[in-house]
């Protein structure tokens, strides 16, 4: 670019310049820059391996929600699509809120839950669906941001709503069953809502969700509830671990 006539002439400081005028990095100057940003990279990793990543147990991916809510899920991110379909087999009183694919994957996982339910073998599930049912129940997906959380009822706008992971629209959402046997065997307890659920119930409904795991043969590649359940079980105590971790003790 010519010099402008209008313009004094630039001072000749010594810097090495473009042909057009432009100064030019120096040489050590470009390399300190790339040693910082080398040296910034270095620190960014070295403070995120030093984060205290301790594995949760079994207890504490299943917190108790409180009055309101029977497992605390986080904050959630819902569909957008408010559309509502009725419910299968066993829970037709029921809606399923959501766009086609999340009520499809929510009906597939309570159709199993209605199959078990119908072997009489769950006669507290069976009791959960009628208070779901009673309390103009509805069903959805949702995103959890506690994302190990697989299910969750709670009281909204006067209803019952039973929310399931929506990563159970993203695989075989049999695998959701277990996770529903469980929230309509929370919805028995006596105190909720108005008191955080008992830890015996939450015991009772994770035995049942193991035996869910079992009789759908989900042992082979079981979800992560099922494992949850499992390890809860064994713990040497597990009505104390539920009691840590917000439920009510009740012994």
């Amino acid at each position: 670019m010519a010099d402008r006539p209008d313009l004094p002439p630039m001072a000749d400081d010594g810097l090495p310049t473009l042909p057009t005028g432009e100064p030019v990095l120096q040489r050590w100057f470009v390399i300190a820059l790339l040693a910082l940003a080398v040296l910034a990279l270095a620190v960014s990793v070295w403070a995120w391996l030093s984060i205290d990543r301790e594995e949760l147990s079994a207890a504490e991916r299943r917190p108790a929600g409180g009055e309101q809510v029977t497992i605390e899920r986080g904050a959630a991110q819902l569909s957008e699509t408010r559309d509502a379909s009725p419910g299968p087999d066993c829970a037709q009183a029921l809606r399923l809120v959501g766009d086609s694919g999340s009520q499809a994957a929510a009906r597939v996982a309570v159709q199993g839950a209605c199959d078990l339910i119908a072997t009489g073998d769950y006669p507290r599930a069976r009791a959960g669906l009628v208070e779901l049912i009673a309390g103009d129940g509805q069903i959805r997906i949702a995103t959890f941001e506690l994302s190990g959380v697989e299910s969750s009822t709670r009281v909204e706008d006067g209803r019952l709503v039973l929310e399931l992971n929506a990563k159970f629209q993203f695989e075989d959402a049999r695998r959701g069953t277990p996770a529903v046997i469980h929230q309509l065997e929370l919805l028995t307890d006596e105190g909720w809502p108005g008191a955080a659920v008992a830890a015996s119930t939450e015991l009772d409904a994770a035995h049942s969700q193991q035996r869910a795991c079992r009789d759908l043969a989900l042992d082979d590649e079981p979800p992560r509830g099922c494992l949850d359940v499992d390890e809860l079980l064994a713990a040497e105590d597990p009505i104390a671990d539920l009691v840590a971790v917000g439920f009510r003790d009740d012994r």
